[in-house]
């Protein structure tokens, strides 16, 4: 995952897409025992980082316990983040679309025929978010954030 994020990094800093507008971040994991709370607010974080504004609201939907959380960040500047952590049974893959005022970034893996090559995202620590994407799991509403 760090590799993917100094990519993303490096292409933002070259000004290559523009300044980012919206985030579509779908990651497939494996596993009864994963954390989709921890893995929906880190993917967070991940959006934080790329978008230039502060997180303004969050809105939650799914069942941390079940097969799939998605979360959406609206951010001050207008820019919004839809992530989304669901279930699977198959193998763990990330699918990310960046979109800038002026590009968009393409992320996928596994890549198609050539997923031999691609590394499955690992996600470690936790986001931010963690707390308000937990309210908002919890109350079925937005949380508003202080900027």
């Amino acid at each position: 995952m760090e590799l993917l994020k100094k990519s993303v990094q490096s292409v933002l800093e070259k000004d290559r897409i523009g300044s980012p507008v919206f985030l579509r971040c779908v990651l497939h994991v494996v596993g009864e025992d994963v954390n989709l709370l921890s893995s929906v607010a880190e993917m967070g974080a991940l959006a934080n980082a790329w978008i230039p504004s502060s997180p303004a609201s969050v809105y939650t939907q799914g069942d941390a316990d079940g097969t799939q959380v998605t979360v959406m960040v609206h951010y001050v500047g207008g820019q919004m983040a839809l992530l989304s952590v669901n279930r699977v049974d198959v193998e763990t893959a990330i699918d990310i679309m960046l979109v800038g005022n002026k590009g968009v970034i393409y992320h996928e893996t596994p890549v198609g025929r050539h997923y031999l090559n691609a590394i499955p995202p690992e996600f470690g620590g936790t986001g931010e978010l963690t707390a308000a994407i937990s309210q908002s799991l919890e109350s079925g509403q937005p949380i508003e954030l202080e900027g």
